[in-house]
């Protein structure tokens, strides 16, 4: 798709070179703008505070488990086979729970990380709709896309004050 882009602009700026002089082209470094914008600390920041709160007790959770092993061990000789399997196999049980219950936690924080920065993207596109309107500008790049540029064509910083002006912050879901 992008190597369709570039060799349908390259093809329109060959056939109409006068009109290739006149677009006004810059770029924008969107992961600049997710990582240093107030909304994007802020979701890097609430997400950090529920990852340390589930890892403490997922912690907890898992230092139980442990006890309970060294219990069951210590039990083996005294336990009746069928007592002794049935703890095992409950054991087993608490485990495969401990470790869904972890899986659909790491999980989640991805979903809301997804869900979250698709909100400041979603903000970003209307910030330059209006601000390519507003500046004459014809094409904006993502830096990441870029092989070399010169360095006053790049607009991340303008963009980034307007995103701090627009959004304050952004709750996670």
């Amino acid at each position: 798709m992008k190597f369709l882009f570039i060799i349908t602009s390259l093809i329109l700026f060959i056939i109409n070179p006068v009109k290739a002089i006149d677009l006004k082209i810059v770029y924008i470094d969107t992961d600049k703008i997710l990582n240093e914008s107030n909304a994007g600390k802020d979701i890097k920041k609430q997400l950090d505070s529920i990852n340390k709160k589930n890892i403490s007790k997922f912690k907890k959770i898992e230092k139980e488990l442990v006890e309970e092993e060294k219990k069951i061990s210590q039990q083996k000789n005294i336990l009746s086979k069928e007592d002794l399997e049935k703890k095992i196999k409950d054991l087993r049980e608490k485990v495969l729970k401990f470790n869904n219950d972890v899986k659909d936690n790491k999980n989640d924080l991805i979903k809301r990380n997804k869900n979250a920065t698709g909100k400041i993207l979603e903000s970003l596109n209307v910030i330059l709709s209006n601000y390519a309107s507003k500046n004459s500008i014809q094409i904006i790049f993502q830096k990441k896309h870029i092989v070399i540029g010169r360095g006053d064509l790049d607009i991340t910083s303008e963009i980034l004050n307007i995103i701090n002006e627009e959004i304050k912050n952004i709750k996670l879901q």
